[in-house]
């Protein structure tokens, strides 16, 4: 029987680590460890998904909860969470584990490998007025990921559905607290870089009239790494 999580739940953790790779008899499922404790990240499915594995040979920034339950793949499971992979190449971080009877990874909802199937189309509201499209991203990054990309097609389809829209893109960045103390903060210019990038795409993709803007301060979770479109007919 797996051992439910002894830590308090609700417990916030953000801690830099090597990912683990753990293999199973379906799918590998990707852990860290901290302070003694490992920790369960996702498993792998296709790039659709919202959980992206982190690549081995870097570190990776892991924020969020302990929540209660059991362990999952062997590490206690942290909701809601966010993994960054940091650009630096660390070589000592290549740890893969053999499979072992007792753990198991959850159920894929979409197998590994690339997205061959896209998933059933879910008929979105309406919209009308002033719409606003968020773009997430990892720490320190500018590159838009599968999430990213779907937001900003659908700001693309909103505002040549309203070809006399104002369209306002705004890049932001943010910092974090590591549960040891130590303070990260995004490069200063990420946000402009978040914020030109997805303005290139819109622009290519014709949409006109729109004003390119950044934040400098930093916010403080996850959610402020991100850049906003905002279409107004």
């Amino acid at each position: 029987m797996l051992a439910t999580a002894s830590l308090g739940v609700a417990q916030q953790k953000n801690f830099l680590a090597c990912p683990i790779v753990r293999d199973t008899k379906t799918v590998p499922c990707f852990l860290a460890e901290y302070e003694g404790e490992t920790y369960f990240l996702g498993i792998q499915q296709d790039i659709s998904a919202d959980f992206h594995p982190p690549q081995l040979k870097h570190e990776v920034l892991v924020e969020g909860q302990v929540v209660a339950g059991p362990r999952v793949c062997g590490g206690i499971p942290l909701q809601p969470l966010s993994i960054s992979v940091i650009k630096e190449v660390n070589l000592a971080c290549n740890l893969m584990l053999p499979a072992e009877p007792g753990i198991e990874a959850p159920a894929a909802a979409r197998g590994a490998g690339p997205s061959s199937k896209p998933p059933t189309p879910v008929a979105a509201p309406a919209r009308t007025g002033r719409q606003e499209f968020v773009v997430r991203y990892g720490f320190d990054d500018a590159v838009l990921e599968f999430a990213g990309t779907r937001a900003v097609n659908d700001a693309v389809a909103y505002a040549k559905a309203n070809p006399a829209a104002k369209v306002q893109v705004t890049g932001y960045r943010s910092q974090t607290t590591l549960s040891s103390g130590q303070q990260m903060v995004e490069a200063p210019g990420v946000a402009q870089k978040r914020a030109a990038a997805v303005a290139g795409l819109l622009q290519g993709s014709g949409v006109g009239n729109i004003a390119v803007g950044s934040v400098v301060e930093a916010g403080s979770t996850p959610a402020d790494r991100r850049v906003t479109i905002v279409v107004q007919p």
